[in-house]
């Protein structure tokens, strides 16, 4: 029995001394609801629509102290749909985050894995897809990647906090045998800075051997001068290049921020350009009753587009808020259509999406 005691209280106090060295914390996000969208495809749509104030997902993050300040780190998290119950990203078990490093108060962090770039790191946070209703609200195609883009085989720095002010580098190796959500080598670089009420972000990601369907993704029916077979045909770009910079000032009950972003497409023999520049503003009606908005106007080769973006989101608690939201679009030039991020083009130049969902934090 003695020895039964000692043993017992031994493995207490190992397990304390593992706590205080160590952390793992459970996190994740739960956003669901129901959309209503006036033409997709030419017929107006009703859907059961998630990830879209912010994107679901489940993760773990954790740190081990390894003395002198420096930690071990890593995080693992997986995107989901809750009205299926299927995994996002491609069906990867953790397509959001997935890396391990090292990280030193003293000299940044250095990490390993499946990683955002710097376009969401330093940009998102200025845009008004991230202040009003979320990913409807993002620029064409989400091309220039702000609202969450991922690159495979990342090596990731990130400075320690200099007087306000951070610079990341990222490098993502080739790897065309993994899923198409990554593409040949990458690069990316950032850097912010924050005083008081006030902070900016610079940012550029460039991609070779990238792909993707501009029909679908932009609503556009010629690229690189070439009509396109359908909506769906696929484009191969030798390089890649998407730039931004973004600035912010936040007075607590009222705020305002703007992004621009310019995405360049290069094939060797030809190119095109899509520019965007973003508005948002928001206000705490009273302390859990905010109303945000936002405008982007867009541009590429002759086709341009106008987004207006509202929402009202009540908290019910510190992690749960239900809100309602509407975006509208209008777009010009010949064959140009509307075509909100994630929903689908329609079959003319006008689209209007209107929403009321729930968001729950844990």
């Amino acid at each position: 029995m003695k020895l039964k005691t000692i043993c017992a209280v031994t493995a207490l106090g190992a397990a304390s001394a593992v706590q205080a060295q160590s952390s793992v914390t459970l996190y994740g996000v739960i956003d669901d609801g129901l959309t209503y969208v006036s033409n997709v495809g030419g017929k107006h749509v009703y859907k059961l629509d998630d990830s879209v104030s912010q994107g679901d997902r489940f993760g773990f993050k954790g740190a081990e102290d390894l003395g002198g300040g420096l930690k071990a780190v890593f995080n693992l998290e997986g995107g989901f749909n809750p009205n299926t119950g299927a995994s996002r990203q491609g069906g990867l078990e953790f397509g959001r985050l997935a890396f391990v490093g090292l990280s030193s108060s003293q000299y940044g962090t250095l990490t390993l894995g499946r990683q955002y770039d710097q376009m969401t790191t330093m940009l998102l946070r200025f845009h008004s897809g991230y202040t009003t209703v979320g990913i409807y609200n993002l620029n064409p195609g989400d091309q220039d990647r702000i609202s969450g883009e991922w690159l495979d085989n990342m090596v990731t720095y990130a400075s320690p906090d200099m007087a306000g002010f951070k610079v990341n580098a990222q490098y993502s190796f080739n790897s065309q045998s993994a899923p198409t959500t990554n593409y040949g080598h990458a690069y990316s670089f950032g850097a912010s800075y924050v005083h008081g009420p006030f902070s900016a972000g610079a940012a550029v990601t460039d991609i070779h051997d990238y792909f993707f369907s501009p029909g679908s993704s932009l609503g556009v029916s010629t690229f690189f001068g070439a009509p396109l077979a359908t909506a769906a045909t696929s484009v191969a770009v030798r390089e890649f290049r998407t730039a931004g910079a973004g600035a912010g000032w936040d007075f607590g009950k009222f705020g305002l921020s703007g992004v621009y972003s310019n995405t360049h497409f290069d094939n060797g023999s030809s190119s095109e350009t899509l520019q965007s520049l973003n508005a948002a503003a928001r206000y705490w009606i009273l302390p859990d009753l905010e109303v945000a908005g936002g405008y982007t106007y867009s541009k590429i080769a002759e086709s341009k587009w106008n987004e207006f973006a509202l929402t009202l989101d009540y908290l019910l608690s510190k992690r749960t808020d239900i809100y309602t939201s509407a975006n509208y679009e209008k777009a010009i030039g010949a064959g140009t259509v509307a075509n909100l991020v994630t929903i689908g083009p329609s079959d003319n130049d006008r689209q209007l999406a209107l929403r009321v969902g729930m968001r729950h934090r844990f």
